[in-house]
């Protein structure tokens, strides 16, 4: 073959390249042959759509060069999507001729959310920064749309068409007026143009100057479909050169004329279509790219999926039409086609994610083979990137992470959320918790002392609102000196010190100026004892995107207007979160994580689509926030399914390939998921033409969710069920003392007593842990008890004795953590149980039944096997009743235990305690037998409060003794050295929530059907 069989000066060049050749390595390996000469080879212009295939076609070259051809030279290869004045095919010093230079894209952020921000002022509304740099990336693409479609101005869009609109879509049409006026005035000023235009004007430069100067030496443009005006108007100027060809990525030459004039913009074909038809040409006058031969297999295939992705319009005749592939291509045509080609529908997302792991795991088995997963949901890919770490097989997206979701971005913004609420706990730990932070130490050193720091001071209730209440939290903690440096105190100090740039700028500041101070307190808190801030804060791919964004910041910022550090930190996030890290070294040579525009021309011996529901690919159409439908079609902007078409046609192109997955889940975060229309339609034509073989046509020869299912499951056959855990520690490590709250948890829960006693675990506190029922319940207990103490001891309460109550309820609220804005909740509920408490006590001393304690301590110890156990006590109210007994009274914001539970022993707190009475345990109360055991119910709701009695058939006093005794034969049982401690082993009587089933694994055993009884009985 030589250059000359390429190129015909009589008519356009074009040729089409089936997806099912390997585009980019059938374009290399036929250049190779056609340009011989390196000489000849380097003098080729080569235009692609995007520099990554760029980068692939020059991969390409190399791999496909034949042995013995010479020296490896390349040919110029040139993006059309990213085209650079300033590189050939440009000569040097057409750039000032050409268009001006473009903003940059951060700059031009700032300008909108500048211009955003003015407007919105100007109608008396007030916006914050963050919001208008979000909304100025929405303004920025409405401004990028109409420059790539060359929409010069939106003049059609007049008043008429804004009357009929929605109230919501006449206040965002507002916004028009910035990019018909304001921001064309702001471009004129600055002197640059936007990216979009000079693109465009560059293209329709070039396609000006070859129509008018052909160039000697050849130009190839392959892969664009011309969806771009600019670019399509370039592709037809390359057609008609004497020495220019254009190469379309899978034309449908089989598609018959009806289907062909039916298309619509969600077609696949629908740029090449309109390409086509520019250059006046029919599908019979493009060529197959020479070198390429298409098997009976790839035929089918493409033949089937064009049928598959048909124009609506052109489906009413399906079922004929299968008839006639039949007849036309032989009764195999849609087992061929689906030869290779298989559906995956998984139940879930992690499932979807572990199958197509196991997928990528086989294609390794096998050397020198290679694999893609081409995915527009990158939460997929991250799952998908994830379950390869299983298999110790690094796998990047390529398409990167947000910049906010990287070590360095993640650092920045949690030292923003120090210095804005430096009295949180919460806030002052996730700070800690990067690997970032380092404050001149070595980490490894330091991160010991941090987590003393977070269990002993940061736990629990908000230390407060400032560094000062922070470091009396610390103070409070760590009284002594503690061993190791730094030490806690010394360490907060050089956390505040670090960040004084930040807390010494207070009200509204210039952009730069907070930017400037986060820089200083970032590079203070991340430097080591080896290296400075600088070199650990901006290293690696994502500092360096951390640097670049604060130089944003710095230097492009000073448009917006002055601001607080909350507008700042929401600006800098909003700005972060669209920032993607891509990784440029390290990615696996043989796997790749693609989205469908990097996967554009890529191709590999297994190609895996994923994520194929409804929504994700393709992906729901973009609310125009400035634009209804309507208005866009008024002003001649593409419909939103014109993306629906590019869409169509990546995945068209990537599933022609010898050994293709589908895959998609049936849940998508929990909820059911609909199939990608393409998928749908592809399995509605499968059904038709193959019936009930359907299904066994597209199924894959292995069973990925199968075996997915089953990587996380036990096998019996490798081991045993888990088992419910019945530790048997030695009786001296055993408790000796307990309180009467205790008990009840040691009789339903053992493994409770045993992980918190003998193990001496504790639950940690959550960090800034907001009010809630146990304070509330602390406040109730306390409130009544200092109201209690100061009444009188007569029969009638002072009159105001509800107010005195709700007084002293809100002292107690606020002393328990809860704010004065929660106490618009709270003290009305409170004031309700005030009204009952009140009428209650009244009622009690009209029966002559008074308090003879309150909060009193009181203790029983008695013999056993192991020797003396104590059994402890704190009742809330002891009452005496005119002949002399004692009503041991229980004070319940939750749940009252029913009088069976008090019966048979699972609820023993009052028969304990009214045992303890009985025995003179308690100090404050006397020595007396009781005669009711008392529940009063202080919730506040509805109902406020209810007295409940615990004694039902049986008396107060024989319940006390009955408890007693079996805390008596319960502690010589758990003498016994061979006595286990199960995790609540009765069904019936078991706790809502065990602070320590998650150690107990109890979710592994409790509902397995082989996990046994659960041990021992009472």
């Amino acid at each position: 073959m030589t250059s000359p069989d390429l190129f015909d000066p009589q008519r356009p060049s074009v040729f089409t390249l089936p997806a099912s050749a390997g585009f980019l390595d059938a374009l290399a390996r036929t250049l190779n042959r056609a340009f011989p000469d390196p000489d000849a080879l380097a003098g080729l212009t080569v235009l692609v759509p995007t520099r990554r295939a760029g980068r692939a076609l020059a991969e390409a070259f190399a791999r496909t060069r034949e042995t013995g051809a010479g020296v490896a030279l390349l040919p110029a290869i040139r993006p059309i999507g990213d085209v650079d004045a300033d590189e050939p095919p440009f000569e040097p010093g057409e750039l000032a001729d050409i268009a001006p230079p473009a903003v940059d894209p951060a700059r031009r952020r700032f300008e909108l959310a500048s211009l955003i921000l003015k407007r919105e002022s100007a109608s008396r509304r007030s916006m914050g920064v963050g919001a208008a740099l979000a909304l100025a990336d929405d303004l920025a693409g409405l401004i990028d749309d109409m420059a790539t479609e060359e929409i010069a101005d939106l003049s059609r869009l007049d008043e008429t068409v804004r009357s009929v609109l929605p109230a919501h879509m006449q206040e965002a049409a507002m916004f028009l007026d910035i990019v018909m006026a304001a921001w064309p005035a702001r471009l004129d000023e600055l002197g640059v143009t936007d990216p979009a235009a000079r693109r465009s004007a560059l293209l329709k430069a070039l396609a000006r100057r070859w129509r008018d100067h052909p160039p000697e030496a050849p130009v190839i443009a392959a892969g664009s479909t011309g969806s771009i005006p600019a670019a399509s108007e370039l592709l037809v100027a390359v057609a008609n050169l004497p020495r220019g060809a254009v190469i379309l990525p899978g034309l449908d030459h089989e598609m018959d004329q009806a289907g062909w004039d039916a298309i619509d913009d969600s077609h696949p074909q629908r740029s090449m279509k309109s390409l086509l038809d520019q250059m006046g040409l029919d599908r019979g006058d493009v060529r197959l790219w020479p070198g390429v031969a298409t098997g009976r297999q790839a035929a089918a295939r493409a033949r089937v999926m064009g049928e598959a992705l048909r124009a609506a319009e052109a489906t009413s005749d399906w079922v004929s039409r299968v008839d006639d592939l039949r007849q036309g291509w032989g009764e195999r045509v849609f087992e061929d086609a689906f030869d290779g080609l298989s559906i995956v529908e998984a139940g879930s997302e992690s499932e979807e994610a572990r199958a197509i792991s196991l997928m990528l795991r086989e294609t390794l088995e096998t050397p020198g083979r290679t694999a893609i997963v081409v995915t527009p949901d990158r939460a997929l890919a991250r799952r998908i990137a994830t379950e390869m770490r299983r298999y110790g097989v690094p796998l990047d997206d390529s398409a990167g992470e947000a910049l906010s979701d990287t070590a360095s971005g993640a650092f920045l913004m949690r030292i923003l959320d120090v210095a804005l609420d430096p009295g949180s706990a919460l806030a002052l730990a996730a700070m800690f918790s990067s690997p970032l932070f380092t404050l001149g130490r070595e980490r490894a050193t330091l991160r010991p002392q941090l987590g003393l720091i977070e269990r002993r001071a940061l736990r629990g209730r908000r230390p407060g609102e400032n560094f000062s209440d922070v470091r009396q939290r610390v103070a409070e903690a760590f009284p002594e000196e503690v061993t190791g440096r730094p030490s806690p105190q010394s360490l907060l100090g050089a956390v505040e010190d670090a960040l004084t740039p930040l807390l010494e700028l207070s009200g509204d500041q210039p952009a730069a100026r907070w930017a400037e101070a986060l820089v200083r307190a970032g590079e203070a808190l991340s430097a080591d004892e080896t290296r400075s801030g600088a070199d650990r804060l901006w290293a690696g791919e994502a500092g360096e995107s951390a640097a670049q964004l604060m130089r944003e910041f710095l230097r492009e910022a000073e448009i917006l207007p002055e601001m607080g550090l909350r507008d700042f930190s929401r600006a800098l996030l909003e700005t972060a979160r669209t920032r993607r890290v891509r990784p440029r070294f390290g990615t696996h040579p043989r796997l790749a994580l693609l989205g469908p525009l990097e996967a554009r021309l890529v191709s590999a011996d297994r190609v895996i689509l994923a994520g194929l529901n409804e929504g994700g690919w393709p992906p729901r159409a973009k609310v125009d926030p400035f634009m209804s439908r309507g208005m866009r079609a008024a002003v001649g902007l593409s419909a939103p399914e014109r993306r629906f078409g590019l869409a169509a046609h990546d995945f068209a192109q990537l599933a022609m390939g010898s050994d293709v997955i589908l895959t998609r889940s049936r849940r998508v975060d929990g909820a059911p998921a609909v199939a990608s229309r393409w998928l749908w339609r592809l399995q509605t034509l499968a059904r038709g033409a193959l019936g009930k073989e359907a299904e066994h046509a597209l199924a894959p020869a292995v069973d990925y969710c199968g075996f997915a299912r089953r990587t996380d499951t036990p096998s019996r056959e490798f081991g045993t069920a888990i088992r419910p855990p019945e530790p048997a520690p030695p009786v001296e490590a055993r408790p000796r003392q307990l309180s009467v709250t205790r008990i009840e948890t040691w009789i339903r829960d053992p493994y409770s007593i045993y992980a918190r006693y003998i193990l001496e675990l504790k639950q940690l506190d959550p960090l800034d842990r907001p009010a809630g029922p146990p304070e509330r319940g602390t406040a109730y207990h306390d409130a009544l008890h200092r109201w209690t103490q100061t009444l009188p001891d007569s029969e009638v309460l002072p009159g105001d004795a509800v107010e005195r109550l709700v007084e002293t309820g809100r002292e107690a609220l606020l002393a328990a953590g809860f704010s004065e804005a929660e106490l618009g909740l709270e003290l009305p509920r409170f004031a309700r149980v005030a009204r009952f408490i009140t009428e209650w006590e009244t009622d009690r001393r009209e029966m002559e039944i008074r308090p003879v304690a309150l909060e009193c301590e009181g203790s029983l110890t008695f013999e056993s096997l192991a020797g003396p156990f104590t059994l402890t006590a704190r009742a809330d109210r002891i009452d005496m009743n005119q002949t002399g007994a004692l009503e041991i009274i229980d004070f319940k914001t939750g749940r009252i235990p029913g009088k069976k539970e008090v019966e048979v022993g699972f609820a023993p707190q009052l028969p304990l305690e009214a045992a303890i009475a009985a025995h003179g345990g308690f100090a404050d109360a006397p020595s007396h037998e009781s005669e009711d055991l008392l529940y009063v119910r202080i919730s506040g709701g509805r109902e406020p409060g209810m007295e409940a009695s615990a004694v039902g058939k049986t008396e107060a006093i024989e319940l006390a003794e009955t408890a007693l005794s079996r805390l008596q034969d319960w502690v010589a049982k758990f003498d016994d050295p061979a006595r286990t401690y199960p995790s609540q082993p009765r069904a019936k009587y078991t706790h809502d929530y065990g602070e320590y089933d998650h150690l107990a694994r109890r979710k592994e055993w409790a509902s397995a059907p082989e996990a046994g009884d659960g041990g021992a009985g009472g």
